[in-house]
């Protein structure tokens, strides 16, 4: 049986590119594939002075949102509560925690779900039995607690499109 979260499975990378919402108490994020392969921008390469610095930008490669990727389109009509981190100051979640999924990731048991049975009075009453999805982003983690499954919709991103953020990737030999 096909689960939710199934269509980030193949994703090697994730972008957060927005996060807004729509109607009161609703959410929507939008959430972008990023591959690794292309070229690291000569003008970042040129400005780089340090030559150990350069040497290593010279074996990188870009993580980018190209031509072909995918854009996730998450809509949750309702949520109980959301949070967005730096991904730099994040933590794993235990091996406790009960889930499905690697960079988009359904939870029935997790922090943050603890954090919100603290943190607020929302229950299995009222407003129902509620779950946490986490979007796993480069330089974000997007937290989501809500009773209803996001509406998704996906579309391939266009050369007409802008195109092209991204961070690095960068070979490490160990010695």
């Amino acid at each position: 049986m096909s689960h939710l979260t199934d269509i980030f499975a193949d994703c090697e990378y994730l972008y957060l590119d927005r996060l807004f919402e729509p109607a009161e108490n609703g959410l929507s994020v939008r959430i972008l594939e990023a591959t690794s392969g292309g070229q690291i921008p000569s003008a970042i390469l040129d400005s780089e002075s340090f030559k150990p610095v350069k040497d290593v930008l010279t074996q990188a490669t870009a993580i980018e949102h190209r031509e072909g990727c995918r854009i996730f389109e998450l809509t949750w009509p309702t949520y109980v509560g959301y949070s967005v981190l730096n991904e730099s100051f994040a933590l794993p979640e235990p091996e406790t925690s009960t889930h499905v999924g690697r960079l988009f990731v359904e939870y029935t048991s997790s922090t943050y779900l603890d954090y919100l049975k603290r943190a607020s009075w929302a229950c299995a009453d009222f407003p129902g039995p509620y779950r946490h999805w986490a979007a796993l982003c480069l330089n974000h983690i997007v937290d989501v607690a809500s009773v209803d499954d996001p509406a998704v919709e996906v579309s391939i991103a266009s050369a007409s499109e802008n195109i092209g953020r991204g961070s690095f990737e960068i070979p490490i030999q160990r010695r």
